[in-house]
């Protein structure tokens, strides 16, 4: 009997533990001077807001550019093919075929071959760097 009433109070413990911690959590988020609450904005709302800087995506201009911003930007972002390797025809007609044939890209047949050539001429063996290397944040100390 012995054993089961050490497993018990282990059990006690714990619950009592979680509750307080609740409890504890819960008395944390009230406020704890007597200064008074924000007032509500005259739209009622007492929510504040920000505005985030935009920062345009860098997509390289191409042949078929919206071929691939239609059909490539639903699943990748902006910035993902400038941090591909250059690749050979061949190896990005394979990718594209594999985005839809694996994946399930909704991409038609004349749309493929189009955003191959988009990556041909913007990510090809022999493509010009276009775009520059995506920066990589060191710490100052």
């Amino acid at each position: 009997m012995r054993p089961a009433t050490t497993c018990r109070r282990i059990a006690y413990a714990a619950i009592s533990a979680i509750g307080m911690s609740f409890c504890v959590a819960t008395y944390a988020q009230q406020p704890t001077s007597g200064a008074p609450t924000p007032a509500a904005k005259p739209g009622g709302s007492p929510v504040h807001s920000i505005v985030l800087p935009q920062y345009p995506p860098l997509i390289a201009p191409g042949p078929n550019v919206d071929a691939f911003r239609k059909n490539c930007l639903i699943c990748h972002t902006a910035r993902y093919v400038s941090m591909q390797p250059r690749f050979s025809k061949t190896v990005w007609q394979n990718e594209v075929k594999k985005m839809v044939d694996v994946y399930g890209a909704p991409i038609a047949e004349a749309d493929q071959a189009l955003i191959v050539e988009y990556l041909v001429a913007v990510k090809g063996a022999g493509a010009p760097a276009a775009l520059p290397a995506p920066t990589k944040w060191r710490c100052c100390c």
